[in-house]
């Protein structure tokens, strides 16, 4: 068995907090994105269109002078941390199952 890796609760509870604002405004500005561009007939060029929606269009801009680090920073807010809330929940769901396994037996 391999050594596990593990991160202090509240670091872990904190990070998802975090990154599940990120995720929520993802969706909005993919929602955003949608209704901006959904009568674009021009198949995969609008649903690129409506990916870049974070980049074109942010509902928060954010004020960094440099154009390649702004976009760094939101593709890591807006893609990076959403897929770690998933990945995050996912194993708070494992842990959770892991711990609880003994009361919810039959």
């Amino acid at each position: 068995m391999g050594k596990h890796w593990h991160i202090p609760q509240f670091l872990f509870i904190l990070l998802m907090i975090i990154a599940g604002i990120c995720t929520v405004d993802t969706f909005v500005q993919f929602g955003i994105g949608f209704v901006h561009h959904m009568h674009d007939t021009d198949g995969y060029k609008a649903v690129l269109r409506i990916l870049a929606t974070p980049f074109t269009n942010p509902v928060v801009a954010i004020p960094i002078a440099s154009i390649a680090l702004r976009y760094v920073v939101v593709f890591i807010l807006n893609f990076i941390l959403p897929a770690l809330f998933f990945v995050g929940m996912h194993f708070a769901k494992i842990s959770y199952r892991q711990k609880h396994v003994e009361s919810h037996s039959y």
